[in-house]
């Protein structure tokens, strides 16, 4: 009887179902929010990964930036690899907290209000993400040294997840929408 419940509110990440009722559409506006909360603590996993492998992070991030000089001007190639240096990874690491707490925030007032629009731009970004994720694996560009695979892969899962949940939270937030409006 527990897993049929789960399989009733796992229903709402179908892009094809139905929203017949305002409970419904309520649970699909605040999977919204759950994708929110996906991807800040993705985001903060990120953060976490760069800060226990700081010294490894950095070396690799110089390699990568001396394989893509390569032919250029030694002179750019030096100031480029001196802004390369530990602040550097430290606003990275800040950054990233940062932009976590943003979504961990967004997910809390998607829970409240199941609003269209919360979803609608974090599916844009989730969308833009793994265009641009996919793009650089297509074109051998992808900073794999700088990313463990089974960290890429883990986004990427938590990503597509995300994604779904984020396409839920639209149908959602306008089907609630549009039933408090005729309502």
């Amino acid at each position: 009887m527990g897993v049929r419940i789960v399989i009733d509110k796992l229903a709402v990440l179908n892009p094809f179902a139905k929203l017949p009722d305002e409970a419904t559409a309520t649970r699909a506006a605040r999977a919204g929010a759950v994708g929110a909360w996906l991807t800040g603590v993705g985001s903060i996993i990120g953060a976490a990964t760069i800060f226990l492998r700081f010294d490894t992070y950095l070396a690799k991030m110089r390699e990568a930036a001396l394989a893509k000089s390569a032919g250029q001007d030694p002179a750019a190639t030096q100031a480029m690899l001196a802004t390369m240096g530990p602040t550097l990874a430290w606003f990275t690491i800040g950054f990233t907290v940062v932009i976590a707490l943003v979504y961990l925030w967004l997910g809390v007032v998607q829970w409240r209000r199941q609003t269209r629009m919360i979803p609608l731009l974090m599916l844009l970004f989730a969308a833009y993400g793994l265009l641009t994720t996919a793009l650089s694996f297509a074109t051998n560009k992808a900073a794999m040294e700088l990313v463990p695979p089974l960290q890429m892969t883990f986004s990427l899962l938590l990503s597509t997840i995300a994604l779904l949940c984020f396409i839920a939270g639209v149908r959602g937030g306008y089907r609630l929408h549009a039933l408090r409006k005729a309502g």
